[in-house]
């Protein structure tokens, strides 16, 4: 966790002192205060509805916090950051709205299931290790994008993807749908969740048929566009080309225009 929720909750704290240091000062007129009278005051700010508002948008304002250390912290997992990698140029040049992110990594959970989700990651994890304690300093995430076993599990997540798309049309509008959902809760861990509030101002989540086939001509890129020796070496995990272990889904997704 970083800094920001603890100095976000001081923040909001210290407002709340300096009222009662003010409402002090009226009531008691540069006189002393006795524990009786502070006792009043801080019973009357607990009952005021004068900081309702404020505590409406610093609740909304923590929930910003919470979400952006969990998107970080997902993001910044290896396997996260594999999945997401083919996605970065989107998000970037905003194409893409981040708020999706969530809900991409609901997706992939959905798809995988909680045991090899948890599997990719700590094969992932134990790639990343391996290459910090070989690169030192040198280490950098395009090296863990390059290496050869984190390649072959990029390959099976998308291998299963598509594999999920049998009934297309349906997937494709489920998938939609998915993606337009704001969540009404963030993880703070496996078993551990908040509530977060949406303001009926917030946009929708821009969704659609063009930010469909995006997504997964983004995604799918790294598939469809294999070197000699990542060819061989998906041959060697499959037994055969992507184009015959998943063509339908990539005859599909060649007619989704971007």
């Amino acid at each position: 966790m970083t800094g920001r929720g603890p100095e976000h909750l001081r923040k909001t704290t210290n407002v709340v002192l300096d009222a009662l240091v003010r409402a002090a000062e009226q009531a008691l007129h540069g006189h002393a205060i006795d524990m009786r009278t502070l006792e009043s005051l801080v019973a009357e700010l607990k009952e005021s509805t004068a900081f309702d508002d404020f505590y409406h948008r610093s609740y909304r304002e923590m929930m910003e916090v919470v979400e952006g250390e969990s998107i970080e912290q997902r993001r910044t997992n290896a396997f996260g950051r594999l999945m997401m990698h083919p996605l970065s140029g989107l998000f970037s040049e905003d194409r893409l709205d981040r708020g999706l992110v969530p809900n991409i990594f609901s997706f992939l959970r959905m798809v995988l299931g909680d045991e090899d989700e948890a599997q990719h990651a700590e094969r992932c994890n134990a790639i990343v290790k391996v290459l910090r304690d070989d690169l030192g300093d040198s280490f950098s995430w395009d090296a863990f994008y390059d290496d050869p076993e984190a390649k072959a599990i990029q390959w099976h997540v998308l291998v299963k993807i598509a594999g999920s798309f049998k009934r297309y049309d349906l997937r494709k509008d489920w998938f939609i749908k998915l993606m337009q959902y704001r969540p009404t809760t963030v993880s703070l861990a496996s078993n551990a969740f908040v509530t977060k509030e949406h303001s009926p101002y917030d946009d929708p989540i821009q969704f659609g048929e063009r930010e469909f086939c995006m997504f997964f001509h983004a995604m799918f890129d790294p598939l469809q566009n294999l070197d000699r020796k990542d060819e061989a070496a998906f041959q060697k995990e499959f037994g055969t080309d992507p184009h015959h272990l998943i063509g339908g889904f990539l005859v599909n997704l060649a007619a989704c225009m971007v």
